[in-house]
């Protein structure tokens, strides 16, 4: 599991994650994905592209880092998820907690809302 974060403008950080979001892939990143995204608390966008399998551990991870997030008055979007990975987390309800967008536009577009 690869994780590539950037700063873009505003108070928004880009999270590009990149191989299998299971147990060992969440333990590989976890520290690192949290650190970056709910210590800043900054809104974020989560590029799942990357993204080819996705585990109960991955979705923990995301999930508590948005609630993370919301304690500090921002927001996650998650954004580009392969067709196996969009439908596990409509399956798990992932996209009741975290919006989910197509693409990068469309998620810093929802923050924005």
């Amino acid at each position: 599991m690869d994780i590539h974060i950037t700063e873009l403008a505003g108070p928004l950080t880009c999270v590009r994650l990149e191989g299998r979001l299971d147990a060992p892939g969440a333990d590989l990143i976890g520290t690192r994905f949290t650190a970056s995204v709910v210590a800043a608390g900054r809104h974020a966008v989560v590029d799942m592209s990357g993204v080819g399998f996705l585990a109960s551990m991955g979705i923990r991870l995301l999930i508590s880092s948005a609630r993370g997030l919301k304690a500090k008055g921002s927001r996650m979007v998650l954004f580009g998820a392969q067709e196996m990975v969009a439908e596990i987390l409509s399956q798990a309800g992932v996209d009741q907690i975290i919006d989910v967008a197509g693409t990068e536009a469309e998620a810093i577009e929802l923050l924005a809302s």
